[in-house]
């Protein structure tokens, strides 16, 4: 029985996790491990998860938007993903201490807590057969597993989504009804200041 996973290794020296994409590369060839798509990625001094470039940092298609990886790549290095706690603020005291919202216990949430400012990570989405194929490449580099349940991970990335389209529709609605409110003060401001030099006329 296989495990449909989304799995982050994180290493403390960077060389180390293109040592390791490259073992797994060829234990994906040999059809010890399905890789549906894997990217090598640096959690920046800010909190920001930023990708690394070139063929060896990639496997399939993990920058496109349409897959896991390339989802949470969008969601979480781009604005959406500072609000979730991978920004600046998210760095001290760990990901339970935001302002906004508890989401310590998420998928979301142990993601930004197992990657402190520094590090770099492979970011994975993988059918595994056995656990110890991945753990036995990456565990003798020093990397550190974590593993969630792709279909969890996949479940809170949409609802992150969708909470923060909404929170846009709702803020530009606000926005709309203060310019509204603005422009009929404006108007009414007009009218009574006509008013005023006509009875001054009179």
């Amino acid at each position: 029985m296989t495990a449909h996973n989304f799995v982050i290794v994180g290493f403390e020296e960077s060389a180390n996790a293109y040592k390791a994409l490259s073992v797994l590369r060829g234990a994906a060839a040999g059809g010890r491990i399905t890789i549906a798509a894997a990217v090598i990625g640096e959690r920046g001094a800010d909190g920001s998860l930023r990708l690394a470039e070139g063929e060896d940092a990639v496997i399939g298609s993990a920058t496109v938007g349409g897959g896991l990886i390339g989802m949470a790549v969008g969601i979480l290095g781009g604005p959406l993903g500072m609000l979730l706690g991978w920004g600046a603020g998210s760095l001290i005291g760990g990901f339970a201490d935001a302002d906004r919202v508890d989401l310590s216990e998420t998928a979301i949430g142990e993601l930004s807590g197992r990657l402190p400012a520094g590090t770099t990570a492979i970011l994975a989405e993988v059918e595994e057969y056995a656990t110890e194929v991945l753990d036995g490449v990456v565990s003798p580099l020093g990397g550190q597993v974590l593993r969630l349940e792709a279909d969890q991970v996949l479940g809170e990335l949409e609802a992150a989504e969708a909470a923060a389209i909404a929170a846009d529709r709702e803020a530009a609605r606000v926005l709309r009804q203060e310019r509204g409110q603005e422009r009929k003060q404006k108007w009414e401001d007009r009218v009574d200041s006509l008013r005023e030099k006509l009875h001054r006329k009179k």
